[in-house]
């Protein structure tokens, strides 16, 4: 696969057919995704075909997973390191998950659980979505798109690779 440069992110998702699914506007919205990203928490390994079937997939693993996903994932993008991890605080690289505050010891677990610097850290196990830009990385929770925090909208993360610095937007639904 070329590098991807519009990436979708799902997280918390807790697929169960045919109790929990996937909302068909939530699949119409992810169309024209070059990769989708899962964090974790996705439940039935039956809930991903629907979104292979929209684009490549590939994640870390949650604790409502039947996958044999890894726990923490780099993917390179071009120039860009993404690090991919469910609870960015069992890692240690946060503080505080919801809102996202980065630990005080970030980069020397950025560097244990990732190899080096990301320049993008996406992760979960919120149900709330939030992108933060402090500390010169961007940091993406895409929320859920089944079970959003009491009072909250159903989302997903949209991921632009394609200019000098990565950017995201949270898609409502």
């Amino acid at each position: 696969m070329a590098d991807p440069k519009t990436i979708v992110v799902v997280a918390d998702c807790h697929i169960h057919p045919p109790k929990i699914d996937w909302p068909p506007a939530a699949l119409q919205a992810m169309a024209g995704a070059d990769l989708i990203v899962t964090l974790g928490d996705m439940g039935e390994a039956s809930g991903l075909a629907a979104l292979q079937a929209i684009a490549p997939v590939i994640g870390v693993r949650g604790e409502d997973d039947q996958t044999e996903n890894p726990p923490l994932r780099v993917v390179e993008a071009g120039a860009m390191r993404l690090g991919c991890v469910f609870d960015p605080v069992a890692h240690g690289l946060a503080a505080s998950k919801s809102p996202f505050v980065a630990s005080d010891t970030a980069t020397a677990a950025e560097a244990r659980a990732f190899g080096g610097p990301v320049d993008v850290l996406l992760c979960a196990s919120t149900h709330s979505a939030e992108i933060n830009a402090a500390g010169g990385r961007l940091t993406v929770d895409p929320g859920s798109v089944t079970l959003p925090t009491p009072g909250g909208k159903a989302t997903f993360a949209r991921l632009d690779l394609s200019g000098p610095k990565p950017s995201a937007t949270i898609v409502e639904f």
